[in-house]
């Protein structure tokens, strides 16, 4: 106990050791004892007194929380003392303890994508250089349930060595009956959506695919197969049209569904026909059409 509890008892002449009940009492005859002064001056006799009993009541409050704390810590042990140290932490800064926590869960998140972006980059700059990519927009489906073109990667460079790396993808596009005014309005434009993100190089159709994009238009002309001996230019798989602006007679697409490159791959078509065109111009258009040479030279050798 300090003096200056000490000094609190002494003044009221009451034990160290008094009840709260038996310190009630004596308040509240210092009250009717002060009630009953007349005087002004006699009124202010007691303040120091009121004073006493103030701070012997704050301390017995003060030592009843400080027990019913001890009490609700004693759960943890020897730890006690760490977890009241906590609880009191936590109960001054928890705002702060709370925005840093999100603080932190934000960089962890951020500082995992961009580790993670680093490793795709890394990994991307492991492999051979992108040769093309290819794009199958039709009623064609991947054999991988799970979606993934990998296979479909793997059986383009397997049957055409000379390129290293492809990039693949198959945008869905059934149709209910015949014609190009027989597709899915959603499908439809999901497609033309992926063709715009994706600009692939080449592109393989089915013919009503073919027909509703419109021919031609945004093909390259690709008529140096013919002029190459590679394919006879009657050939009724070619697909030929006229440049609108030009007048000129222009190759835009070869059919080759009947072809072993088309048998290997990994693709659900039915009976839908497959026809390649080149939207790629300059060197990835001359690597293009060199594998469209090579689709053409097999058939013909089978």
């Amino acid at each position: 106990m300090n003096e200056k509890l000490k000094q609190a008892y002494e003044r009221l002449g009451l034990s160290e050791n008094v009840s709260r009940e038996e310190i009630n009492k004596r308040f509240d005859l210092l009250l009717k004892r002060r009630r009953s002064k007349s005087k002004d001056d006699e009124r202010s006799a007691p303040e120091e007194d009121f004073q006493a009993f103030k701070f012997i009541l704050d301390s017995l409050d003060e030592q009843e929380i400080s027990e019913a704390e001890r009490q609700r810590l004693a759960k943890y042990g020897k730890l006690s003392g760490v977890a009241s140290k906590w609880e009191r932490f936590f109960r001054l800064y928890k705002t702060h303890v709370i925005v840093s926590v999100i603080v932190l869960i934000v960089l962890a998140v951020a500082g995992n994508a961009l580790y993670n972006n680093w490793q795709h980059k890394k990994y991307l700059a492991s492999l051979p250089p992108l040769d093309a990519s290819i794009m199958f927009i039709g009623n064609f489906g991947l054999k991988d349930p799970s979606g993934k073109n990998d296979d479909l990667n793997e059986a383009i460079i397997k049957q055409y060595p000379e390129w290293k790396r492809v990039d693949a993808s198959i945008s869905y596009l059934p149709r209910s009956g015949e014609g190009a005014d027989s597709f899915d309005m959603n499908f439809m434009q999901k497609a033309v959506v992926e063709l715009a993100a994706n600009h692939p190089d080449i592109l393989i159709l089915d013919k009503a695919t073919l027909e509703w994009i419109g021919g031609q238009d945004g093909f390259q002309d690709i008529k140096s197969i013919v002029e190459s001996g590679k394919i006879a230019k009657d050939d009724p798989r070619l697909k030929w049209g006229k440049n609108p602006e030009s007048g000129q007679e222009e190759l835009y697409g070869v059919d080759i569904t009947d072809t072993p490159f088309v048998a290997a791959l990994p693709v659900n078509r039915g009976d839908e026909d497959m026809i390649i065109g080149v939207l790629a111009d300059d060197e990835v258009k001359d690597k293009a059409i060199a594998l469209i040479e090579h689709i053409v030279g097999e058939a013909a050798a089978k």
